[in-house]
C-alpha cells in the first residue's frame, strides 16, 4: 500500500503489568530501566535489564514482551514471536503482547490473524488507541472500507491530536467520496501537522477531483517535500500535470529525477503512466519492468504493466502481474479488482 497507509506502531508499556504471580520487587526495577533503555534505543542494555527481571520472575510478562520488541527491532521477527507468545502464556491478558504479535503477523501479511491479534488486545483494553489504529490498517488492507471507517473515528475520538490518524481518516473519506468529511479531517490534521505529507497528498486529491489543478500541484509538492518517498504523491503529480496537457514537463521531471537515482522505482512507475499515455508503449513498458524489478510488492506498477502487455497482446506475461497486483490490492485501486479478476478468469490456459 501506499504511503497514506497507517503508520503500524509497536508499543512497549513503561509501567509493569499485571501479574498473576507476586513480582519480586528487584524484577520490577529491572523491568522500568529495560523500558528506558529501550525507549531510547540502547538494546543490548534492555535485553540485559529484562533477562534479569525474568530470572528473579520468570513468568513475567511484561520482560517477555520487551524482549520480543528488542527482537522486533534487530530485526528478528521468529525471536519476536517467540516472546510475545511467552508473554501470552504468563498473562493472556497482556494487551501489548497481543498487539505487538499482530504487527509481527502484518509484517508476514497475515492480516487475518493480525486482525485477531488486535481484536484481543483490545478485548482487553478499548481504550489501547494505537492497537485500534493498527486494526485499521489491517481493514484498510483488506478491503473492509466502512470497518476501518468506524474505528478510525475511534481513535480520533481516543487521541484528537493524533494528526497521522486524522489523515488516514481524511485520506480514507476522500476514497469514499465524503468530501465535506474528508476536507474537515485534513485541515484538522494539517493544523495540527503542516509538514505530514499524507494531508497534503489527499488534500490535493481532493482540489483535483474539484478541478482545481494548480492547487492540487502545489499540494502534491509539499507532500512531496516533507516526504520525497511518497510513491503515491509522485505518482498523483505526474497524473495531475498530465491532466493539466503538461505531460511533457511531468515527463521531464521524472527523467531528471531518475537521473539522479535510477534505482527509484516510484519514478519508473511514474514515467512508465506518463509514456504509456503518450503512446510510447516500448519505453513505458521498460519503465514499468524496472519499476516491478526493484519493488517486486508494487501492487499500482504490477497493475500498470498488466494493463499495458494486455494491450500488447502479451496474455501470459500480462496474467501474471495481474495475479501479483490481487494478492495485495490498495484502498484506492479496489475499483481496478473486479476488472482484473475477471479478466485473468477469461484468459485461463
Amino acid at each position: 500500500m501506499p504511503k497514506a497507509t497507517l503508520v503500524v506502531v509497536i508499543v512497549a508499556l513503561l509501567g509493569a503489568s499485571c501479574s498473576r504471580t507476586p513480582l519480586n520487587p528487584k524484577a520490577v526495577l529491572h523491568q522500568h530501566r529495560g523500558a528506558q533503555m529501550l525507549a531510547v534505543d540502547r538494546l543490548d542494555e534492555a535485553e540485559a535489564e529484562f533477562t534479569l527481571a525474568l530470572e528473579y520472575n520468570p513468568s513475567y510478562a511484561d520482560a517477555q514482551n520487551g524482549l520480543g520488541l528488542i527482537a522486533f527491532r534487530r530485526g528478528d521477527l521468529g525471536g519476536a514471536v517467540d516472546h510475545f507468545r511467552k508473554a501470552l502464556i504468563h498473562n493472556e491478558d497482556h494487551a501489548e503482547a497481543h498487539s505487538n504479535y499482530g504487527v509481527v503477523l502484518l509484517a508476514w501479511e497475515d492480516y487475518p490473524e493480525a486482525e485477531r491479534c488486535f481484536r484481543n488486545a483490545l478485548a482487553v483494553d478499548p481504550g489501547f488507541t494505537y492497537s485500534r489504529y493498527n486494526l485499521a490498517f489491517v481493514l484498510l488492507r483488506t478491503g473492509q472500507l466502512e470497518e476501518a471507517h468506524a474505528e478510525l473515528r475511534k481513535v480520533v475520538a481516543l487521541a484528537p491530536r493524533l494528526a497521522e490518524a486524522r489523515a488516514e481518516l481524511g485520506c480514507l473519506l476522500v476514497h469514499l467520496g465524503r468530501r465535506a468529511a474528508a476536507g474537515r479531517e485534513l485541515r484538522q490534521a494539517l493544523a495540527l501537522d503542516p509538514e505530514l505529507g499524507a494531508a497534503h497528498r489527499c488534500t490535493a486529491q481532493l482540489l483535483r477531483e474539484g478541478g482545481e489543478l494548480a492547487g492540487a500541484e502545489k499540494e502534491l509538492r509539499l507532500a512531496l517535500r516533507h516526504d520525497p518517498g511518497d510513491a503515491n504523491a509522485l505518482f498523483q503529480l505526474a497524473v495531475t500535470m498530465t491532466l493539466g496537457n503538461r505531460s511533457g514537463e511531468a515527463e521531464k521531471e521524472l527523467r531528471v529525477l531518475l537521473t539522479r537515482n535510477p534505482r527509484f522505482a516510484e519514478a519508473h512507475f511514474a514515467l512508465g503512466y506518463v509514456l504509456a499515455r503518450k503512446g510510447s508503449a516500448k519505453e513505458a513498458e521498460q519503465h514499468l519492468r524496472s519499476a516491478v524489478t526493484l519493488k517486486p510488492g508494487y501492487p499500482e506498477a504490477q497493475l500498470e504493466l498488466g494493463d499495458l502487455l494486455a494491450r500488447r497482446g502479451k496474455e501470459q506475461e500480462a496474467r501474471g502481474h495481474y495475479r501479483l497486483f490481487l494478492k495485495r490490492v490498495p484502498m484506492e485501486l479496489l475499483g481496478q479488482r473486479r476488472r482484473v479478476v475477471e479478466w485473468v478468469k477469461r484468459h485461463e490456459p
